[in-house]
């Protein structure tokens, strides 16, 4: 299944340092990404950055309004925290599929039982996750999540698609197993709710890295040239 192919991956992930999921926008070059104490790079920072190097070159005529500069902050800032929620939310979705395969390896229902209640509890933690999230993931990840509509000056803005990831069927839609793993066929079932689940949150991941990557830029554009 497409979880097995991505497993060793995320184990060799585990074993890094953790730092923000938007560094790599920020320039942070490959050399650095190996050293082991590498703090976590906050956005805010990474953009105030940015804000710097492009007010200091620009005429003032050009340079962007701090309303735009703040829409453009606070819309980071939101993805950043949504995509730490992505990772923690792939973390469980790994654990409840480690409980779902060892369930699918053994004979004794009563074993299975115990799996299933241990897989149940996992998928119960994704819901306390989303429920505990800041504000600021809230808004894209919660279960009253939004969009986000960036004003970026006059009629111009970018929009932010949410993506609710609570363990409901509006969300990843990952079920209780209700038989207990009784049937193998119930577990195979869940392995493929898991599939689905982890698959939708990369692609929220995604598009959100490429959200930020175009909000980053338009707060580094260089005005042209008179």
């Amino acid at each position: 299944m497409a979880f097995a192919l991505n497993k060793s991956a995320s184990e060799d992930a585990d074993r890094k340092p953790k730092r923000s999921p938007l560094a790599g926008l920020f320039g942070i070059n490959a050399r650095a990404e190996e050293e082991p104490d590498l703090p976590e790079m906050d956005v805010a920072a990474g953009v105030d950055r940015a804000l710097r190097r492009t007010l200091g070159a620009a005429a003032p005529e050009k340079n962007q309004s701090a309303q735009t500069a703040s829409n453009i902050r606070t819309a980071l800032g939101s993805i950043e925290s949504s995509l730490y929620v992505i990772d923690r939310v792939r973390e469980i979705i790994e654990q409840a599929y480690e409980v779902a395969l060892s369930a699918n390896d053994t004979q004794e229902v009563g074993a299975r039982a115990l799996l299933a209640e241990s897989f149940d509890e996992h998928r119960l933690s994704i819901n306390s996750l989303i429920d505990a999230v800041d504000e600021r993931a809230a808004t894209l990840v919660g279960k009253n999540q939004r969009q986000i509509d960036v004003k970026l000056g006059g009629k111009a803005h970018y929009s932010v698609s949410a993506c609710r990831l609570d363990a409901s069927p509006k969300g990843l839609n990952i079920n209780p197993p209700r038989d207990a793993f009784a049937t193998f066929d119930e577990i195979a079932a869940s392995l493929e709710e898991l599939d689905s689940a982890l698959q939708k949150a990369d692609r929220a991941a995604n598009a959100y890295c490429r959200d930020a990557q175009f909000l980053i830029a338009k707060l580094q554009d260089e005005p042209e040239a008179a």
